[in-house]
């Protein structure tokens, strides 16, 4: 083995990379985007839960513990109050409003406070003070288990609120008894909400992979062109490279499917040929997207290059692994310019909560408008390129 040969295959691959500005820019700036991403993301605390709140409480000698308690949890900033039903206002049908908003997927929970709430938080408090057994302090909540982290987070901050008041009020914590009835998500646990999401993830990154692999492919071997000039149009090209990509996002995820179902029992409440169209819309879309990012590379290392830019913000901004309720306000406008987050979104609305096309046609709309999108930005550069 010559060193001096060796030396000057390197010096040979470092010049070529001078000379492509784009490829230097990526080894250089890549790295910083990745880090900045997995900092900022990584480790993010849930905020603005949105819940809403039924006060029935009628207080006592003018005091109100649920009013403390409801100041407080304004006060997190786990949780965004959008709806407020205090004494006065608040009856049963207010309680009924507030569980529908949580049914249509408005809100994650309502939180319900008794009309004895603050009498029977006394009386817990006396009968503590006197070393007699007192019942529990009630607090009723209603919550969508969907999503494990977001119910698990509201039931503990709604609960520790509860414990802080006490101690500020009586000097005392009584039993406390949060009860929860979920309204989806009845046993769900952390698998059955990160499936829907894995589903979505492994159709995007195989499509749109091979999307651009095979395009590089086909353009180094002069297929494209030996294609091009024969009676198929590039929309009939594009649309069959389509077509393809579908199908094998759809194959993935029967077998993800099938899969999470006979060795992880995971419920699908919901259609399981409605979860498929949601794959099916995904995968066209990112495989149009594939190829309007091929076509636009200079060289197959260019066209490398597109992939840790698309993947590494849906991974991490698409609510696959955790809520999108974490994601930092800065970063989190950028989650509803990601075509995953719809997939996922609508995935796990059918497969944990069991809705219809009726509760998830936004979602279907969206990724049916990307996909064709994508495949008509696809053949005018393929119709610009020839």
């Amino acid at each position: 083995m010559s060193l001096s040969r060796t030396l000057a295959v390197t010096r040979k691959t470092l010049r070529s990379l001078r000379h492509d500005r784009r490829t230097a820019a990526f080894l250089v700036l890549m790295p910083l985007f990745m880090i900045a991403l997995f900092g900022y993301t990584f480790g993010g605390d849930l905020k603005d839960i949105k819940v809403c709140v039924v006060n029935l409480d009628q207080g006592l000698n003018g005091t109100s513990a649920a009013n403390a308690v409801v100041a407080g949890m304004r006060g997190s900033p786990t949780l965004d109050i959008i709806a407020y039903y205090g004494p006065g206002a608040a009856n049963v049908s207010q309680v009924d409003a507030t569980i529908a908003k949580v049914q249509k997927g408005e809100a994650w929970a309502t939180v319900i406070f008794a009309r004895n709430f603050t009498a029977d938080a006394a009386q817990a408090i006396s009968a503590l003070q006197h070393g007699l057994q007192s019942n529990s302090v009630q607090v009723r909540i209603e919550v969508d288990s969907s999503n494990p982290n977001i119910a698990d987070a509201v039931l503990g901050t709604v609960t520790g609120v509860v414990q802080t008041v006490m101690v500020q009020n009586y000097h005392l914590i009584p039993p406390i008894q949060v009860s929860e009835h979920r309204v989806y998500g009845q046993g769900a646990q952390f698998i059955d909400f990160f499936a829907p999401g894995v589903m979505g993830l492994a159709a995007m990154m195989v499509t749109f992979m091979l999307s651009i692999i095979s395009f590089v492919h086909e353009r180094s071997t002069f297929t494209l062109d030996r294609v091009l000039t024969s009676p198929i149009t590039e929309g009939e090209f594009v649309g069959g490279y389509a077509l393809a990509f579908g199908l094998v996002g759809l194959v993935q995820s029967s077998v993800i499917l099938v899969t999470a179902v006979l060795l992880f029992n995971i419920p699908i409440v919901g259609s399981p040929f409605l979860v498929l169209l949601v794959i099916f819309l995904l995968a066209v879309g990112m495989q149009g997207l594939g190829f309007l990012l091929s076509s636009l590379a200079k060289s197959e290392f260019q066209a490398i290059q597109f992939l840790p830019i698309i993947l590494f913000p849906s991974i991490l901004l698409a609510g696959v692994f955790w809520p999108l309720e974490s994601v930092p306000d800065v970063l989190r406008p950028i989650s509803n310019f990601i075509p995953l987050t719809y997939a996922v979104d609508a995935n796990r609305s059918i497969m944990i909560r069991g809705w219809g096309i009726d509760n998830v046609w936004v979602q279907l709309l969206i990724l049916a408008l990307f996909a064709f999108a994508m495949l008509l930005l696809s053949t005018w550069a393929l119709k610009r390129r020839k």
